[in-house]
């Protein structure tokens, strides 16, 4: 009897250890909601820079050029490249 218990639990264990590979890694439906947030985030980074350069050409003006400055302000230009004013949006 006591053969009996020990072949079953041998066997038991061998086939919970033999499905760990099952756990091993993200799934397939985890890499693409990892994926669709990608898109998503590089979405809204595209939407926020469209939004920056659209406030940043109205503060400067119409016809002026401008660019960004290392501390998150604005250099405006003149069409012909002088430096007219600093904005900080």
């Amino acid at each position: 009897m006591n053969h009996l218990i020990n072949w079953t639990l041998a066997v038991a264990t061998a086939l919970v250890l033999s499905t760990a590979y099952l756990l091993d890694g993200p799934s397939d439906h985890q890499a693409a909601i990892d994926a669709a947030a990608d898109a998503k985030a590089t979405q809204a980074e595209k939407r926020a820079q469209a939004r920056f350069e659209k406030a940043a050409q109205a503060m400067c003006g119409d016809n002026a050029g401008w660019t960004q400055l290392a501390n998150g302000s604005v250099q405006c230009l003149t069409k012909r490249g002088h430096k007219t004013q600093k904005v900080q949006l």
